[in-house]
């Protein structure tokens, strides 16, 4: 039996169809589940949880048998103790988002993902800092205060713990191998084996289209999305300011915040702040969850993409957009721009280009922009994924 230990995330129905595919029945999906109804998840093989240790130890752990593999799809200290108490034979594997790998409980490697603007506010603001929020009420506030001092005091000894599952994993299954050396550099001791995989995203089901253009003076503006949550690793106060040269201009910015902190949170608001300052009410900030169907139709009105990210995220996102035939501008450091770089992917580029163009440049860089389904089906190749799920989980 595979045993997936997993939380209510967007991605976590398609992988769940994938598993049966290559291993029908064969699968266990324990989902944490943290709010009264799950938020995205749908599967009816699903068996939500409140506490998944508790269950684990109560209901698994003791028929576990010779055969059986573990399998993390978010890595926190909510599954540290089954790891480390699972025999040696027994083995593990993680299906690497890498936002959990990033997060450590000291903060060791925020500097290296955020640009200076972000960073300085994540160290005013965010670093060892407990950020009430008002719909919480003042009880659970409280509660969450206590909680966040108890892990404070905590967080050397829960890093030590981490290192240490870190070394009990045999299988590092992501799509990147750049991540995959970014991850060997700053755990040592890690040695899990790269496997290929990603996780589905929809993308066959977008179209290919010529992206349309907005000529300046022209009726409909230029439509820019920008980022893909409301999380600091966007690096949006950055990305707002290599956008400000277009403020005289016919464009809108469309800002999905919607994921990530919650609506009310300093980060958000702030970002709500700046991009009004600079834009007006043509800086649109979506703030309402969207299901993944119409959050794509939206793309159909954009006519390219910016995204600040240094570290690997939105990389659902980035497929999507790449998908449907839309430019993409994104920070040169980040390893996934590397990756898209390296495997020959057309329509993406710097934000550090985007910012030497002037307007009417803009426009004609993005005509007769190259089809680029062929070489992104290549960089997200379903035979081989299903290959190693049908090896690793059958």
């Amino acid at each position: 039996m595979n045993y997936h230990l997993m939380i209510d995330e967007k991605f976590i129905d398609d992988f769940i169809a994938d598993a049966e595919r290559a291993a029908p029945g064969n699968n266990t999906y324990l989902v944490s589940l943290y709010t009264p109804e799950p938020r995205y998840t749908r599967s009816p093989l699903i068996t939500y949880v409140k506490s998944v240790e508790r269950y684990w130890f109560d209901h698994i752990a003791a028929s576990l048998s010779d055969n059986d593999r573990v399998f993390i799809h978010w890595l926190d200290r909510r599954v540290y103790r089954i790891l480390l108490a699972l025999p040696p034979h027994i083995t593990t594997g993680i299906f690497c988002w890498m936002g959990d790998l990033v997060a450590t409980p000291l903060y060791l490697f925020d500097k290296d993902i955020l640009e200076p603007q972000s960073y300085a506010f994540f160290r005013k603001y965010k670093k060892g800092k407990f950020q009430p929020f008002a719909h919480h009420g003042k009880l659970k506030n409280a509660l969450m205060r206590l909680r966040h001092i108890y892990r404070r005091l905590h967080a050397p000894a829960e890093w030590r713990t981490k290192k240490k599952v870190m070394h009990r994993l045999d299988l590092f299954f992501h799509w990147s191998e750049i991540d995959y050396r970014w991850v060997e550099e700053r755990y040592p001791g890690f040695g899990a084996a790269f496997v290929y995989f990603f996780y589905g995203v929809g993308t066959q089901s977008i179209a290919s289209g010529t992206v349309r253009t907005a000529p300046s003076g022209g009726e409909k503006p230029l439509t820019i999305w920008l980022g893909n949550s409301a999380t600091i690793e966007n690096n949006h106060f950055e990305a707002l300011d290599a956008l400000s040269g277009l403020q005289n201009e016919n464009i809108e910015i469309i800002c999905p915040l919607s994921y990530g902190e919650p609506v009310d949170s300093k980060y958000t608001t702030d970002v709500i702040r700046k991009g009004h300052a600079l834009f007006g009410n043509r800086f649109r900030p979506l703030l309402e969850f969207l299901d993944r169907d119409n959050y794509y139709a939206l793309f159909e009105r954009v006519d390219f993409v910016v995204m600040n990210h240094i570290r690997s995220q939105a990389a659902g996102n980035i497929f999507a957009f790449l998908a449907a035939g839309k430019p993409l501008f994104m920070n040169e450091k980040s390893s996934l721009y590397r990756l898209l770089i390296e495997k020959r992917i057309p329509n993406v580029d710097t934000i550090r280009h985007l910012q030497s163009l002037s307007f009417k440049e803009m426009i004609q860089e993005m005509t007769a922009k190259p089809d680029n389904h062929e070489a992104l089906q290549n960089l997200l190749d379903e035979r081989q994924k299903e290959a190693n799920l049908k090896k690793h989980l059958g």
